[in-house]
């Protein structure tokens, strides 16, 4: 995950502030709910927050659908 810091955040958002300050206000509101859903895609796209779990319990219940994991088992 890319991380910047709060000062480039910062300026981005007054940059794009002052880019859209510009626009007549339906392109401001039209311009502001692309952002927003763009922003909507990019958070399902790269869920890094629950895709770490789902993928474990969906290995868990091939496992289990598979009866069990054959490699740690010692006869």
């Amino acid at each position: 995950m890319l991380r910047t810091t709060r000062t480039a955040r910062r300026g981005r958002a007054a940059v794009t502030w002052l880019a859209e300050w510009r626009l007549p206000a339906g392109e401001r509101r039209a311009a502001r709910a692309e952002r927003a859903t763009l922003r909507m895609l990019s958070l399902e796209r790269d869920n890094t927050k629950h895709t770490p779990w789902a993928r474990a319990a969906a290995l868990e219940a091939e496992r289990r659908r598979d009866g069990g994991c054959l490699l740690l088992w010692d006869p």
